[in-house]
């Protein structure tokens, strides 16, 4: 797993890159999803207009929150975040603020070489843990395992069961999105300086509005 320089580089750009547009696919579907229900206290006569789309949009959209935070957070799994951190474990050599400093060719007191913590082991271990400590977690296994990813017989018959046992709030999928982004940033920053926004789209509101207007003017 560890890599020279060269091969390094090249393998945590492609990495990174890839890491990102899935977290962005996490986010911007729990970002819409929460849309859809938060729009039912405003607009529920607009998307009533087309409650079967709004309906399959909201399923599919919720299959996917899971199974993608499942991939990313599978400690077992071939790619995704644990894996992501024993490459960077592996390699944390190239990760120093003196590889920082040639990769971008920063003069010497740049202020994004000051106060740099360095990548330990310890620090690695800690975004571990942050990991598996996600209150949101053990639902999203449960409901991986039970239902989104393979039918257990249980709670195929049951749905009021795997609700009861595996309810997932908007602060537990908040949490979820805030640590993928973070994770990823963090080590994004001390490769090459290279932040991310995981904005997420927001439109949702104004279509609805303008359906909404429509209606006002055809009563």
């Amino acid at each position: 797993m560890k890599l020279p320089r060269a091969e390094f580089e090249q393998t945590f750009d492609k990495y990174r890159d890839h890491l990102r547009r899935e977290i962005h696919c996490f986010c911007d579907c729990a970002a819409v999803l929460r849309q859809i229900n938060d729009h039912t206290h405003d607009h529920l006569a607009e998307i009533n207009l087309a409650p079967g789309f709004f309906h399959t949009v909201e399923d599919a959209l919720f299959t996917t929150v899971v199974l993608w935070a499942d991939k990313l957070f599978d400690e077992h799994g071939e790619r995704g975040f644990f894996n992501f951190l024993m490459f960077v474990e592996y390699n944390r050599e190239w990760l120093t603020t003196e590889e920082l400093k040639r990769r971008k060719g920063y003069p010497e007191g740049h202020w994004m070489l000051k106060d740099r913590t360095p990548i330990t082991a310890g620090s690695i271990e800690a975004d571990r843990n942050r990991i598996r400590s996600l209150a949101g977690l053990p639902s999203i296994r449960l409901r991986r395992d039970k239902y989104h990813g393979h039918f257990d017989k249980k709670y195929f018959f049951d749905r009021t069961r795997l609700q009861n046992e595996a309810a997932i709030t908007w602060k537990e999928l908040d949490e979820a999105a805030e640590a993928m982004g973070s994770v990823l940033n963090d080590y994004s920053v001390d490769f090459d300086g290279v932040f991310y926004s995981w904005a997420s789209p927001s439109d949702l509101g104004r279509l609805l509005s303008a359906a909404q207007r429509t209606r006002d003017r055809a009563d």
